[in-house]
Order: C-alpha cells, then sequence, then structure tokens
C-alpha cells in the first residue's frame, strides 16, 4: 500500500472569518472571569467556588459571547465583518452563569449586541465599588435589613416613651409613598395589620393603563379562555395559578411577577348593586325584616342576586337559568353573635320580632323585594315554597337565646358568647332553669319513667318499710348540675325533684357479693307528677369566679 500523504496546513490571513465557531482562549476566559468579580453579569449569582468536600472546584459560569462565536440559524448577534481575533478578543465577551448565558440566546431580539455591552459596562462598574468590602448574599442582606428595620422600629418606639406614643401610621405612610413611586399610572393604597398587608391599586389615568397577561405555554392560555368564557357565560369568577403567567405592562404589575409565585390569580366578574327591602309575609300582614343591598352578577346564559341582612344574620340567593327556571335559597346564621355579650346581642330585637311573627302567622313566607331601574321589583321565588326548615331554625335560635339570657341576666358578671355549640343535655337544663326562675315547674311524668335507682344493704332499715307503707309515698332528689354555658363553665342553683305516687320494684342480685343486698327503682304510675324547684335567692356561679 502506498504511504498516505499528509497535506500542507492552510494558512489563512486575517481578514474575512471562515464559518467555525471562535471559541475564546483559556486566559481570556479567567480574565472575564476575574474582572467579573466571579459574579454573573445578568443576575449577579457567584459562579465558582469549592465543592463542599473541598477536593475541587463547582462552576456554573460561563464565558459568552456577545457577537456570536459563528454563523447560523438563530445566530441574530452574528458580526461577518468581524476578524477571528476580535471575536475571540476580551471586548466580545462577557461573564454569565449558565442560566443566564442560555437565555440571552434564546432572547437575542431583546438582549441586543449594545444592551449586552451595557450590561456588561455597568456590572464591571459595579464590582469595582465592591473591592475591600465584605461580601453579602441576598438572603443574608434581607435578614440583616429586617432586623435593622425591628432594631429601628424598637428604637423609634423608646424615644417616643411608650407604644402608645409611637406614630405607626406615620411609618405606613413612608412605606406608601414608596411603593406609590413606582408607577405613576396608579395610585396604591396599602393596609397593615399584625398578620397582613393588603395594597388597593387603584388607576389614575385616563384612559386605565393597559396591563397585559401573558401565557407560559398554550396549556395555561387555553385554559384561562376556558374558565373566562365561564365568566362571560355563568358569570363565575376566574381563578388562574399565577405560576401559568407574568404581567406585561405597568412597572408595579411587573413587579408583582417577582411576589406572586404560587399564589392565585381570581378576576370577579362586575356586579350591580341593587337597593333592597327583606320582608316576612303572609296573607294577612306583612314584617320588614331590613334593608340592605343586594349584588346582581349577569352571564349571558344565567345571573344571580344575592345579599345579607342584620350583619349576615339572614343571607339569601337567587339563581336565575334556564329562562324561567329560579332556586331561592335562605340561611340564618348567628356567627355574627361570638364575642357578644348574652345580654347585647346584635340585632336581636329585630330577630326576635321576625319570630313572634312566625309564631303568629305560621304559613308566612320569605319575600325579597329589589329597586332594578328605579321601580321596585319584588322577586319570585321559583320552586321555593318550603320554609318550615327555615322558620323551625329560626325559632331554635331565639327560643335558646330567650332561656339563655334570663339565666345571664342572673350572673352579676357580663357573659359572652365564645362557642355557638351546646350539648342537648346542657340545652334541656337551659330551657328547665329558664323556667324555674319564674316558678316552679309541675309536670305529670309517662306511666312507667324512670325516677330513681337505689341499693339497699339493710333489710330492715326504715326506709324499706317506709316505701312499703300503705301511706301516700314520695321521694326527693336534689342535685346543682354544671354546665357548659357557650363556653363559659357555670354551676346552676341547686334543684329539688319532688315526685309522688309512683311505683317501687324491687330487685337482687344474682352476684354471690351481693345476695345480703336489695335493689329498688322507682317508676312513675297512672297518679305520679313532679314538682322541680330551686333553691330560693340562689344564683347561677361562674366556675371560675367560685
Amino acid at each position: 500500500m502506498a504511504p498516505r500523504k499528509t497535506r500542507a496546513p492552510k494558512v489563512v490571513d486575517e481578514g474575512a472569518s471562515v464559518s467555525t465557531r471562535d471559541d475564546f482562549s483559556e486566559t481570556t476566559k479567567y480574565e472575564l472571569c476575574v474582572r467579573a468579580a466571579n459574579l454573573c453579569s445578568r443576575c449577579r449569582v457567584f459562579t465558582i467556588g469549592s465543592t463542599d468536600a473541598g477536593d475541587r472546584k463547582n462552576s456554573i459560569g460561563v464565558a459568552a459571547h456577545i457577537c456570536a462565536a459563528a454563523s447560523g440559524p438563530g445566530a441574530k448577534r452574528w458580526d461577518a465583518t468581524q476578524t477571528r481575533a476580535e471575536r475571540k478578543h476580551f471586548d466580545n465577551g462577557i461573564w454569565m452563569c449558565y442560566s443566564c448565558s442560555k437565555l440571552i440566546d434564546n432572547e437575542e431580539v431583546f438582549h441586543t449586541v449594545a444592551h449586552l455591552k451595557q450590561m456588561k459596562s455597568v456590572h464591571q462598574s459595579y464590582v469595582s465599588s465592591l473591592v475591600g468590602v465584605i461580601p453579602m448574599a441576598p438572603f443574608e442582606a434581607e435578614n440583616k435589613i429586617r432586623a435593622g428595620i425591628l432594631e429601628a422600629t424598637i428604637s423609634l418606639i423608646t424615644k417616643a416613651g411608650s407604644p402608645a406614643n409611637f406614630d405607626v401610621s406615620a411609618v405606613v405612610e413612608g412605606y406608601e409613598q414608596s411603593v406609590n413611586s413606582i408607577d405613576p399610572n396608579f395610585k396604591v393604597v396599602v393596609t397593615a395589620t399584625s398578620g397582613s398587608v393588603v395594597h388597593e391599586l387603584i388607576p389614575i389615568t385616563d384612559p386605565a393603563p393597559e396591563i397585559q397577561i401573558v401565557f407560559n405555554d398554550d396549556e395555561a392560555n387555553a385554559s384561562a379562555d376556558q374558565a373566562w368564557q365561564n365568566m362571560t357565560e355563568m358569570g363565575e369568577p376566574v381563578h388562574i395559578p399565577t405560576k401559568n403567567f407574568k404581567f406585561v405592562g405597568s412597572k408595579i404589575f411587573e413587579h408583582l411577577n417577582e411576589i406572586i409565585v404560587g399564589g392565585t390569580l381570581t378576576l370577579t366578574p362586575s356586579k350591580r348593586r341593587l337597593e333592597t327591602c327583606i320582608y316576612f309575609v303572609s296573607d294577612e300582614a306583612e314584617f320588614e325584616l331590613a334593608e340592605t343591598e343586594s349584588l346582581m352578577g349577569k352571564g349571558s346564559k344565567q345571573f344571580a342576586i344575592e345579599g345579607s341582612a342584620l350583619n349576615g344574620f339572614f343571607t339569601y340567593r337567587y339563581f336565575i337559568h334556564d329562562r324561567y327556571k329560579v332556586d331561592a335559597t335562605y340561611t340564618f346564621d348567628v356567627a355574627g353573635w361570638l364575642g357578644q355579650s348574652l345580654s347585647d346581642l346584635r340585632h336581636y330585637h329585630r330577630i326576635k320580632r321576625a319570630y313572634d311573627f312566625v309564631v303568629k302567622y305560621p304559613k308566612s313566607r320569605i319575600l325579597v323585594e329589589i329597586v332594578l331601574n328605579g321601580e321596585p321589583m319584588r322577586l319570585w321565588d321559583g320552586t321555593y315554597g318550603d320554609y318550615t326548615e327555615i322558620f323551625a331554625r329560626l325559632k331554635k335560635i331565639v327560643e335558646v337565646a330567650e332561656c339563655s339570657r334570663i339565666i345571664a341576666s342572673k350572673i352579676p358578671k357580663q357573659l359572652r358568647l365564645k362557642t355557638l355549640d351546646l350539648t342537648l343535655q346542657d340545652e334541656r337544663y337551659i330551657e328547665l332553669y329558664a323556667q324555674l326562675f319564674k316558678g316552679d315547674v309541675i309536670r305529670r311524668l309517662d306511666y312507667g319513667e324512670s325516677i330513681f335507682s337505689a341499693r339497699i344493704d339493710d333489710k330492715e332499715s326504715k326506709a324499706i318499710k317506709a316505701l312499703c307503707s300503705i301511706e301516700r309515698n314520695e321521694v326527693i332528689i336534689a342535685k346543682s348540675p354544671v354546665i357548659d354555658f357557650f363556653g363559659n363553665v357555670i354551676q346552676l342553683p341547686r334543684m329539688s325533684k319532688k315526685v309522688t305516687c309512683f311505683d317501687i320494684v324491687f330487685l337482687s342480685s344474682i352476684r354471690k357479693e351481693d345476695w345480703q343486698s336489695l335493689w329498688c327503682v322507682g317508676r312513675a304510675s297512672h297518679s305520679s307528677e313532679s314538682v322541680i324547684s330551686i333553691v330560693p335567692d340562689e344564683i347561677p356561679l361562674l366556675c371560675d369566679d367560685r
């Protein structure tokens, strides 16, 4: 076989470049890294350091080209007039982390040659100011800033003399002014509490600035389109995860992109406010429960009118769909009474008047009247015609409240509702004692009703002889019950229950140790009755105050 000929190397003069990739030398890469202070020129993260074990370096830094290193599809920053030496020169490089180097190539229209050169220049000026300065990571800076704010606040409060003299509103006002400087097209109203800060953004230019929502992919866009269609047709609110989009078109909204990750954007259709009156009506009379406002939300296929009265005690919703089909719902809810004094429940007298009306007119119904376009209009409740359950709820609420207020009035200390839950046994004691404070309670017992049971050890005891005598039998049962009175533990006055005319049944146990004992059980006869009374002048006692 003939020996292979070795071709002489082809010499290329400086001038027009060939289409090979012109990478930086190791020396140039090192120079770019050092003069960038080992920080990404775009996001300023540290790019090189030691591994945790300390046995080698850990690097995410890249020497990226400002003008492309090679021509080809997508290389928008390719400059054919550059020589190879210019393309590989320090001036054509910028030090970045890997993620940012990919980003500037993917977004080449935005990251122009001029933009990248300016970015490099700004970064080099920034790092030059850090020479001789202790470096601090962003999370360290945030912690130190927060600690500084707390320290400064405590110092200001101390100088003020006491927390009561410290002007908290001035702090909120200063923060509010700072936020308002971000975008002149919006006014930001800040409401701060110990647990949250609410920002209300109000457009102040006319026309209002347009804010665009740019979705990350086609799937997120299609999901948002479907939600928007549901809102326009059904009047339902739109819920969009913030991870699916970003805001464009306003500095303050673009600022939100960084802080709303993991949240949900909710768009609520505009609703019309309508003057409203709530009535209880019967064929004989009507009672005005309250004046309030309704909200009417409308879609192309259905709409709803909803609202509440008496601070949420009564709520209603009319749902109109399929043209003439109407669903009406009403609720009574006493959650608004939590924390209030039992003797001064909000709107109680109005609610009691509604109760009295329903008791007097059992066939009452609820009617909602709105003012639409200046004309009063009473809403049709559609298929809703059975008010038995809703009125039974009202009656139960008022009857328990009435009994509870009688007991609460006997306690010198003001009691507040800490919970709305009552056990059935506590509820029965409340009803019973509300009657006992007015006088004795006499009740005829049901035949066979259990009255008492007792163990009698002495067969010849006087108790047995008394129970077996032909004289009229009676037994007195005394107790002083302790109940949970809406979160307040109270001991009720001593109560005695005297029962006459009852039957006695004697029992013996089959257990050997009980052979010498007897058991007796008292059961009501056809003539049995009980008289329940309480010790005069005794009052309920708070167990904490005993």
